[in-house]
Parts: structure tokens; C-alpha cells; sequence
């Protein structure tokens, strides 16, 4: 099973809002959530998608 990451780890692992992962989705390559929030829950997201995204941002 892959370890996730919830909205609110993101944004504090990033110091950015949730309107700015959502900006990253569209313009900069972030991965998309596999689970969507709602309903007061939050989406998730696959720990080594983001390791990965931010490999490649190093790397450029």
C-alpha cells in the first residue's frame, strides 16, 4: 500500500496555501490528489509522486 499525503501535510511541508498546490497542479506538473476530498475531508496524495515531482524540480 502507498503512503499518503493529506492537503494539509502539503501545505505545511510547503509553507503554501491550498490555492497555491492547485496553481502547481496546473501550470508546474504537481501531481494530482488519488483521493479527492469532500465533505470536510481532505484529498491524499501518493508520498512518492511528490518525492518525485519535487526530484524533477530539483534536477531542472
Amino acid at each position: 500500500m502507498d503512503d499518503l499525503i493529506s492537503t494539509s501535510q502539503l501545505r505545511e511541508r510547503y509553507g503554501r496555501s491550498t490555492r497555491t498546490l492547485n496553481h502547481w497542479q496546473r501550470e508546474k506538473g504537481f501531481p494530482a490528489p488519488i483521493m479527492r476530498g469532500g465533505h470536510g475531508s481532505e484529498s491524499r496524495w501518493r508520498v512518492r509522486d511528490v518525492i518525485a515531482w519535487e526530484e524533477k524540480r530539483a534536477a531542472a
